[in-house]
């Protein structure tokens, strides 16, 4: 938030840097709240101090008054301005947060549409052949377009999706679009991570969607022969997109 607020003042976008330093910093702690069973009060403070000066210029006597409560000496439109660091950005970190918040909001929307009150719920991480054909979807839709065609002969130099060819034509024309579509700077984030372990992810936020939708919540991987899948939901995982079934 930082770079983005700072990048845009130095470019004179100051409607976008006043939604970045209000509206978005806001969804942050919004979000951290819900996520954590107990708040780590020195890294709200931290927080607090960093998005009270960005957002000084924009309401001044508000954030005066808010850096005065916290016994701040001096004005806040004197204080240093904040500094991006790089060394503490981590994107893996914040693609699994993601990936957990479009979680929720898809399990969210099929709870709406069906009216249920779940008393289960089963998600379903996606096989690592997926993993291995979207990656080279990425890397080889970036910056420019390819067909099918062209993404299959390469898929097809690798002998163990060679044994599958059918499913993972069908999986490659499914995701092909949906990449073309994703914004570049998405697309090299993605590629940086590499494939992510949705199985722990997912596993590690169960107390937190249990929470959520007080229900029972189990994790599989797609080619778990344990799971639980009546419907056969699991064959629909997707990376950054695992299926989701709902008793």
């Amino acid at each position: 938030r930082i770079k983005t607020v700072t990048e845009n003042m130095e470019a004179l976008k100051t409607r976008t840097a006043t939604e970045n330093s209000l509206f978005e910093v806001w969804n942050d702690f919004r979000w951290y709240t819900r996520r954590k069973e107990k708040s780590d009060s020195k890294v709200l403070k931290e927080a607090l101090e960093i998005w009270i000066r960005l957002l000084a210029p924009f309401a001044p006597y508000i954030c005066e008054e808010i850096w005065n409560k916290m016994g701040k000496e001096g004005f806040i439109s004197l204080a240093e301005w904040p500094t991006h660091d790089e060394k503490k950005v981590n994107i893996q970190e914040e693609e699994t947060e993601n990936l957990i918040k479009n979680v929720l909001e898809d399990t969210s929307n099929i709870l709406r549409a069906t009216k249920m009150v779940p008393k289960k719920i089963c998600y379903y991480s996606a096989a690592p052949w997926k993993w291995k054909v979207y990656l080279t979807a990425l890397e080889k839709l970036i910056s420019t377009k390819i067909t099918l065609s062209d993404l299959m002969k390469e898929l097809m130099a690798d002998s163990d999706l060679k044994k599958m060819a059918e499913k993972v034509a069908k999986f490659a024309r499914q995701i092909m679009e949906e990449i073309n579509q994703m914004p570049e700077d998405k697309k090299q984030r993605q590629l940086q991570i590499g494939p992510l372990d949705e199985n722990k992810t997912l596993k590690e936020a169960e107390t937190f969607f249990e929470r959520e939708f007080n229900a029972k919540i189990h994790t599989y991987r797609e080619d778990d022969p344990q799971r639980h899948d009546p419907k056969r939901k699991a064959e629909l995982a997707r990376p950054y997109r695992p299926a989701i079934y709902i008793e």
